[in-house]
């Protein structure tokens, strides 16, 4: 199938919900596919940091893996690493282009674009395709990914980035924001921390945003594949065992089950509810 087979533009009920509330809603391209799964936007400077970058994928990789939708811009840094999460965990990515949905900005993501599109995600864009990437063009593109998430999380920004204009956004249409904190004199933090001192809530880590994000949308759809928990309780090492995956990833999913009164903790014990 070619990309212009797959190429529609949405409207009526296939419309995105989320951006009925911008105050001139545009037409839409979609290469790919949408799912009513709410969209988490992950977003963040081109001049990042290693950890700023290791925690891109790490948040991109738990919102996918939980069942939500990652959303970002396919730009460098922490766009990309955001992309690279969600696709890690094989989950639903979504990237807003500032450029016509055939024009892959910047080239060096193709293999990005390729494999959200080869994943069943969507690149999204208000140009007509052939359209090219311009100055201009990504603050407006900036409002679409604010606009398609019922969250946005900054990871690392300066004073002046494209994601704090996508954080404000996001807070004008009502959407929560999060932002990671950072050194106060690196400049890759400046933007976070700006946010944080403004009322933004402050994220700390893949397991803390889950369960932040639960609170906001309710029990990620992600958790309906955890096994069940051995009636009389189990240790947080065994509960690893049992499920096969990591005691992080186990700790994220039991937060999250106890937010969906699923589970609960005592001591270093879980117990089913």
């Amino acid at each position: 199938m070619s990309g212009e087979d797959r190429l529609v533009e949405v409207s009526g009920d296939g419309y995105p919900v989320g951006l009925r509330d911008l105050e001139d809603p545009p037409p839409i391209h979609v290469l790919g596919q949408l799912t009513p799964s709410p969209g988490v936007a992950v977003v963040g400077t081109r001049r990042c940091t290693r950890y700023g970058i290791d925690l891109a994928e790490s948040f991109g990789h738990v919102v996918a893996r939980s069942g939500w939708t990652t959303v970002s811009g396919l730009a460098r840094g922490i766009d990309a690493a955001a992309h690279r999460g969600a696709l890690r965990s094989e989950g639903h990515a979504v990237a807003v282009l500032g450029c016509g949905t055939d024009v892959c900005y910047p080239r060096e993501n193709r293999p990005i674009y390729d494999r959200i599109l080869d994943t069943g995600g969507a690149i999204v864009s208000e140009y007509p395709q052939g359209t090219p990437p311009a100055r201009w063009r990504f603050p407006a593109r900036n409002r679409l990914i604010a606009a398609m998430s019922a969250a946005v999380v900054v990871i690392e920004a300066s004073r002046t980035g494209g994601a704090l204009i996508t954080a404000r956004l996001a807070a004008e249409l009502g959407r929560e924001v999060f932002a990671v904190p950072g050194d106060v004199d690196r400049e890759a933090s400046e933007g976070c921390n700006r946010l944080l001192r403004d009322g933004a809530h402050p994220v700390l880590g893949a397991e803390d945003l889950v369960e932040e994000l639960a609170l906001i949308l309710g029990p990620p759809p992600g958790t309906r594949v955890v096994r069940s928990i051995p009636d009389g309780g189990v240790d947080i090492e065994e509960l690893a065992q049992l499920w096969n995956i990591s005691i992080s990833e186990v700790l994220v999913k039991v937060g999250t089950l106890e937010l969906a009164g699923r589970a609960r903790r005592r001591g270093g014990r879980v117990y089913p509810v």
